[in-house]
């Protein structure tokens, strides 16, 4: 270390403040000149503050640990750290700033790199708070070494003086790069709300038009869904009208049924009837067919007994004269019986057709029996149809009411929508 004795006192060895370095060199901004000035930090500072880099990089390990036990304090700061580094790595960084610090020299390099801490102070959001309290433990740990390294209480207060100037150039060259950073960042937001106002506007406008088509949408869609729910009612009416009328069929089936049921048990009785009558005609032509042999019998009869009064002359006229009665009157029966052969076969022969035409009109009964019960399946089935068809119709009436109850809501929403985009209008104008 640079020291020398002092003809004043021989026993405490002085620092040689002279010896050290001190540089300002390539300051081109007169602001930066100015404060220079004004923070009074001269060569011979930066001589001083060189001349005591030795005891900082002594005690370099002590200074850093307590400038990061002193982070304890505020865990937000150990949160950020660990977000966006590590403690080992800015230990190292910090150490190497604060042997920098004690080089003796102020260049354009030196303001570089505050400007450079600075920024990455503002991007990590660390508070300017945070960054002058652990700037003022910083001083006080130096002061602290200053204390136990130099014996000369003058020494330690120009040793105090020069840090506290560097420190405080420092502390104005950071919060100045925050100042412009934030300047920045601040100018940048400001871009970025004068974009963010004017897509509003215009996302604004944009929601407004389409508000307003959609509203018009809307109404037109209300008018369709009122007509589609007053068709939906006349369909429900017209499967009413269809059911009552198909049930109208089915009762008129149903008794046409019952008539041709009753026709077909009288064409029944008619034909037992018929069945009846041929044998009563069977029973007859077995009499006529009698009468004839006794007619032929009697004819037989009544010419032997001709023949026999001839035979007996005079004495068998009368018995002749009855005889030739009795042979005329076979043949009258004959004839009166054979007309009524004649008319039985003419019975036979209309009860045949007409046993015929019975059974025509028992198979035609049959058939339109067999037709009636499949009409009044089909009228069934027509029914079944009907009464899902209104069940259909009632759920689709249900569901466009809930429909148009839905609509309505959302024409009441999109009107909202409207009115928050005039609302959102007259804020961003405001905004400007």
């Amino acid at each position: 270390m640079f020291l020398r004795k002092t003809k004043q006192d021989k026993d405490v060895s002085k620092l040689d403040f002279e010896s050290g370095r001190g540089n300002i060199n390539d300051i081109s901004s007169n602001e930066v000149e100015n404060q220079l000035k004004m923070i009074g930090l001269t060569k011979k500072d930066l001589q001083i503050i060189n001349t005591l880099q030795p005891f900082v990089l002594e005690k370099i390990d002590y200074i850093v640990d307590r400038f990061y036990k002193n982070l304890e304090n505020e865990p937000s700061l150990f949160k950020i750290i660990n977000d966006n580094s590590s403690i080992d790595r800015l230990r190292k960084t910090l150490k190497q700033h604060i042997i920098e610090m004690f080089d003796g020299v102020i260049d354009e390099s030196f303001f570089a790199k505050r400007i450079k801490i600075a920024q990455v102070h503002v991007r990590i959001g660390l508070k300017t708070k945070w960054y002058i309290c652990a700037f003022q433990d910083l001083f006080l740990s130096l002061i602290n070494i200053f204390e136990e390294s130099i014996p000369n209480k003058e020494e330690i207060i120009l040793a105090i003086r020069a840090v506290s100037k560097i420190l405080n150039l420092e502390q104005q060259l950071v919060l100045e790069a925050y100042d412009a950073e934030t300047e920045r960042l601040k100018e940048a937001i400001d871009e970025q709300k004068k974009a963010v106002r004017k897509n509003v506007e215009s996302a604004t406008q944009n929601l407004a038009a389409i508000s307003e088509e959609t509203n018009a949408s809307f109404q037109q869609l209300l008018s369709e869904s009122d007509e589609i729910v007053s068709h939906a009612n006349q369909g429900t009416e017209l499967s009413i009208l269809a059911k009552e009328r198909a049930e109208n069929g089915r009762e008129q089936i149903h008794r046409q049924a019952l008539t041709m049921s009753n026709i077909n048990s009288s064409v029944e009785d008619i034909s037992h009837d018929v069945s009846v009558l041929l044998k009563i005609l069977d029973q007859m032509q077995e009499i006529v067919n009698m009468v004839t042999d006794i007619s032929d019998q009697t004819k037989l009869l009544s010419l032997n007994a001709a023949i026999e009064a001839a035979r007996a002359g005079e004495y068998g006229k009368g018995f002749s004269v009855v005889a030739a009665e009795v042979r005329k009157l076979s043949g009258q029966t004959k004839r009166s019986v054979t007309n009524v052969s004649s008319l039985i076969l003419n019975i036979n022969a209309q009860v045949e057709k007409l046993t015929k035409s019975l059974g025509k009109i028992s198979a035609e009964v049959e058939s339109a029996n067999t037709n009636m019960e499949t009409t009044e399946n089909y009228f069934e089935q027509i029914l079944n149809a009907m009464k899902e068809t209104m069940l259909q119709n009632n759920k689709i009436q249900d569901e466009l009411v809930t429909t148009v109850k839905v609509v309505n809501e959302l024409g009441e929403a999109f009107e909202e929508v409207a009115a928050s985009a005039d609302s959102l209008a007259s804020i961003t104008h405001k905004m400007n």
